[in-house]
């Protein structure tokens, strides 16, 4: 199998590759353009509370998570803000190998806990729930549509 290890910016390229695949795919069917997709994962990777990781098979990226890390009242926070693997290869154990790997590292770190948005219904919920994740009655997602 493969192996789990942080992201370099040499990776960019791969990791926008793997993002636009898992997301023109059901049910997301978003077109994302390599070029926004990089600049997307260049924003989240370049700041100095980035940890991100990868998972590379025989040389190839197929998933990657990109994360940052946050002060809260209880100690530090993984926030994970992109968690995608390939599409052709997910469903095979790789995403939960990744969640595992970056798990025990933040836990070897002491940190309080992970957190992360998803949308209610789709395959990524049943995905962070069996790999032990739960949902917050008490917190809900808002969004803003802005308009001229």
């Amino acid at each position: 199998m493969g192996t789990v290890r942080h992201y370099l910016p040499a990776d960019l390229a791969a990791c926008g590759a793997v993002f636009c695949n898992a997301f023109s795919c059901e049910p997301w069917n978003e077109n994302w353009s390599q070029e926004i997709a990089e600049r997307r994962i260049a924003e989240l990777t370049g700041t100095a509370l980035s940890v991100s990781y990868v998972y590379e098979y025989q040389g190839q990226i197929l998933g990657f998570a990109a994360g940052r890390t946050v002060t809260y009242l209880y100690g530090k926070e993984y926030v994970i803000d992109e968690f995608c693997i390939s599409a052709d290869m997910q469903g095979k154990g790789i995403g939960s190998a990744m969640m595992q790997q970056i798990t025990a590292e933040l836990i070897a770190a002491g940190f309080a806990g992970i957190v992360l948005n998803t949308t209610k219904g789709y395959p990524s919920e049943r995905f962070y729930l069996k790999n032990g994740f739960v949902q917050n009655e008490a917190m809900i997602t808002m969004y803003r549509t802005l308009e001229k």
